[in-house]
């Protein structure tokens, strides 16, 4: 069952999220983890500046922030920040199930204009999805070099 995390949930947050940075293929991520600085953005979130879901077996997660747009402060964006699935457990519904609550939440709080944009993302090693199911359009492809 998919489920808001709280903060009794932050040591098994914590562990997915190094596996996240270790599996990013971001060298200065693995180099340079800092838990106190996740720490304290897990819990912005999990008290309301977005929502953290996670399995209740904790076999996965997915982080959303809600943020100001660069160009228009009054214009608020949720980005799923993070998504992971612990890898034996990735051919099972997990990930869906968790991306699929996100959608639902993140639909909610565009019907009540908490947020104006709703952005999610793919990295080299997600499963190839086509979000423009979800009425989603693509906006970028992020590119970065070390």
């Amino acid at each position: 069952m998919m489920r808001y995390a709280t903060k009794y949930d932050m040591p098994h947050l914590i562990e997915m999220m190094k596996s996240y940075a270790d599996e990013a293929g971001i060298e200065t991520l693995k180099q340079n983890q800092n838990e106190g600085h996740v720490k304290a953005l897990f819990y912005e979130m999990i008290k309301g500046r977005g929502f953290v879901l996670i399995d209740d077996q904790f076999r996965g997660f997915l982080a959303a922030y809600v943020t100001s747009n660069f160009w228009n402060s009054a214009v608020k964006e949720l980005h799923e920040v993070a998504w992971w699935v612990v890898p034996e457990f990735r051919d099972t519904s997990v990930g869906g199930k968790l991306w699929l609550r996100f959608n639902k939440l993140a639909q909610d709080m565009l019907d009540q204009e908490r947020v104006q944009i709703v952005c999610t993302s793919l990295m080299p090693n997600s499963p190839n999805i086509d979000y423009t199911r979800y009425k989603f359009k693509p906006m970028q492809a992020t590119f970065f070099r070390e």
